[in-house]
């Protein structure tokens, strides 16, 4: 500090000098300097305001893709639901409908049984003779009451007549015993016409119910068209769901194959050369991988043989017989590795209990007798998971195409949120700077106060 002393023994004096001197240099050059700050602030502000409006561009542009991605997907997977129902109607049609003719025709006969019996049961049954007409007329013939003849021939009339009504009292007997005979057999038929009718309002019950279900799927897949931002927020929200659930489900298949690895890298290291290293790996934590790996890739060709998922759409598009090819080989390949890591699994308790022993026998200890059942329980419970856990993960692979489309909305969303976090900060560090240089040359004004009120003062007397 004293090198900068004008005046070394006098530094008090040369303090005043240099104060002096740096505040009439600053006035001086007070105009320039201003102009440089405030170019700096328009330089700095402007290009954080610009990098700001960058990021917000950018933002914009991947929730734009974001939204043609999510619509794009959401009209995909309703115009396969409306292929499937369409198959599903067409199913139905054919087989629902295609009975109709026959439950018709069925019906027909049954009512035409039933107005058959019913005109049966309607026809009138014969009279009795008519005796009492034929005795009164007898009765009227002269002669007297004690002629012999006349009382044997109305007493032959009158036997004659009780026979009759007794053969007309028995014929209608007979026939309203044939009568009830045949509303008793209409019953029967009408409880026949009643399931017909059941089953054929069964049959167009299912055939409009299939109807309203592909109503309901062409409204959802109208609104979509549309692309409005209902649609959007139903798809984003259905996605996020997806997202956190398929999330959860390829988390527990991680760990699954975790447990998997940890089940089978002991034991292969028997089968594989000791020693060697790939990728800073031991071939045998290598070869586990892979294993588990190759499990992977076959679940994934299992399911999109079956065109549960369309991950490789290459596949869905083969005939159905190279599909039913690739789906016993898959199918074949998975058991066949699933029974290795039984093996493995069951290989790797014998190794666990050999080095048990020989952990026991270096460190001088007695040999601990194992308990034989619980050592084969232990056995067959690992070949058990090991040959369990390869399906298991297969099954997971059903997950990974519902993870992989959702996880690009997910990431998508994040990014732009990210982005547009990043333009927050470059505008409100434009906002900081700009005011850090305004305080700035407020400072410097501040500081050179003395002369720039003098010239202040100077130029108003000068005006006046």
């Amino acid at each position: 500090m004293e090198t900068l002393y004008i005046w070394p023994n006098m530094p008090a004096l040369s303090m005043t000098a240099l104060i002096v001197g740096s505040m009439l240099f600053l006035f001086l050059a007070r105009t320039p300097i201003h102009k440089a700050l405030e170019s700096l602030t328009d330089g700095s502000s402007g290009g954080l305001q610009e990098v700001a409006n960058w990021a917000y561009g950018l933002a914009n542009k991947i929730k734009e893709r974001d939204r043609k991605v999510l619509l794009e997907s959401g009209v995909t997977a309703h115009k396969h639901k409306l292929l499937d129902e369409f198959q599903r109607v067409d199913i139905s049609f054919s087989k629902n409908l295609a009975e109709y003719p026959g439950l018709q025709r069925r019906l027909d006969d049954h009512i035409s049984k039933l107005e058959a019996d019913y005109s049966e049961c309607g026809q009138a049954v014969p009279e009795a003779p008519g005796w009492n007409d034929a005795v009164a007329s007898i009765a009227q013939l002269p002669g007297t009451s004690g002629d012999r003849v006349i009382e044997k021939m109305l007493t032959e009339i009158h036997k004659s007549a009780v026979d009759g009504e007794k053969r007309a009292l028995a014929e209608l007997r007979n026939t309203t015993a044939q009568r009830h005979k045949i509303l008793s057999g209409m019953a029967t038929t009408w409880k026949l016409v009643d399931k017909l009718l059941k089953d054929i309002g069964g049959k167009i019950g299912g055939v409009l119910e299939t109807s309203e279900r592909m109503d309901k799927y062409m409204t959802d897949f109208q609104k979509i068209n549309k692309g409005n931002e209902e649609s959007i927020d139903m798809l984003s929200s259905r996605a996020n769901r997806m997202f956190i659930a398929t999330s959860i489900v390829m988390a527990a298949a991680v760990a699954g194959a975790f447990v998997n690895f940890n089940l089978i890298a002991l034991p292969m290291s028997e089968m594989v050369p000791a020693g060697s290293r790939v990728l800073g790996m031991p071939v045998s934590s290598f070869s586990a991988l892979i294993i588990i790996l190759l499990e992977f890739v076959t679940g994934i060709f299992f399911w999109e043989s079956v065109r549960f998922t369309h991950i490789i759409p290459q596949i869905g598009m083969l005939p159905s017989s190279r599909r039913r090819w690739i789906t016993y080989l898959s199918l074949l390949f998975l058991l066949l590795l699933a029974g290795v890591e039984a093996s493995l699994g069951f290989l790797r308790e014998i190794m666990a209990e050999k080095d048990a022993v020989i952990e026991q026998q270096m460190a001088g200890a007695e040999i601990a007798v194992t308990g034989a059942a619980g050592s084969v329980w232990a056995k067959y419970g690992q070949a058990g998971l090991g040959f369990a856990l390869p399906l298991i993960l297969a099954m997971t692979m059903m997950a990974l195409e519902n993870f992989i489309e959702t996880s690009q909305h997910a990431a998508s969303k994040l990014m732009a949120l990210v982005v547009t976090l990043f333009g927050h900060i470059c505008r409100m560090l434009s906002f900081v700077l700009g005011y850090i240089i305004k305080i700035f040359m407020h400072l410097y004004d501040a500081y050179i106060i003395v002369p720039l009120q003098l010239s202040n003062l100077v130029t108003r007397k000068a005006i006046t």
